[in-house]
């Protein structure tokens, strides 16, 4: 088990130091950027943002939003967006490139990511659907109704139905199936790229890892678990098997997610 910095010492420790979600819930944001830097080799420091009331006041006043993961790099202003984590992990260490030079290879990969990444990207739209579950379904309780309550309050917008995000879900996952079909050794070409990372971290939100590669609560696994209606299963496999090899050769297993 990893050794967890608090906020404190974070701020006061030289060299790079990330604060992601942990206790059981393997984030897709946390573990992409995670990856970045794993895959470089680049040693990193993990910490735990809550303050001492269980609250993330003190990142809210260091980076103006409450959501993580956020990453120090010496005394160098905190990250908290995924697309600066990325370049700061290419900043840091030139190898291995997880972003082409070219400026239209460059832009291809960067956009594909957001497809997962940013807002309407298949990370969103999939907490959507999970919070829609939490909120509706008799059989889950007042404290994982109140999750999702968290949860809609700060990530959900108003214009977002379950039927919008699973139309949304089902377009990007269609996309990427083809793109793996039509792929050489990675998906952005014969070498590895920070698309793939990303993908092996948001296929979680698809059929997460074993939970001997991945423990995870059993309330989360379920939730994660999602199986398309509109990509039949022969294309959703040969992604999920990339994401077994992603992580088999270039990632530490078992995730450790504190």
């Amino acid at each position: 088990m990893s050794v967890w910095l608090t906020l404190e010492e974070a701020l006061a420790a030289p060299d790079l130091r990330m604060a992601p979600v942990r206790a059981g819930v393997p984030s897709p944001w946390s573990e992409f950027i995670r990856a970045c830097f794993s895959a470089k080799r680049i040693p990193f420091a993990l910490v735990d943002a809550r303050d001492a009331d269980r609250s993330l006041a003190t990142i809210k006043k260091l980076t103006g939003q409450d959501s993580l993961p956020v990453v120090f790099w010496n005394d160098e202003r905190p990250r908290s967006n995924w697309l600066e984590q990325l370049l700061l992990s290419e900043r840091i260490s030139a190898q291995p490139r997880l972003l082409p030079d070219d400026p239209r290879q460059r832009a291809t990969v960067i956009g594909l990511i957001a497809e997962l990444c940013s807002e309407a990207g298949l990370g969103w739209h999939r907490r959507v659907m999970i919070i829609e579950r939490l909120l509706t379904e008799p059989r889950f309780n007042e404290r994982e109704r109140g999750i999702g309550k968290y949860l809609a309050a700060k990530y959900r917008h108003s214009s977002d139905t379950i039927e919008k995000s699973t139309r949304r879900c089902e377009v990007i996952l269609a996309s990427f199936a083809a793109l793996r079909a039509n792929a050489q050794d990675y998906l952005a070409g014969p070498g590895l790229t920070a698309l793939d990372l990303a993908w092996a971290a948001f296929a979680a939100l698809i059929q997460p890892l074993p939970e001997q590669l991945c423990p995870m609560k059993p309330l989360w696994r379920e939730l994660y678990t999602w199986m398309p209606e509109a990509t039949p299963l022969n294309a959703v496999e040969p992604l999920l098997a990339h994401r077994d090899r992603i992580y088999r050769d270039w990632l530490p297993l078992p995730v450790d997610l504190g």
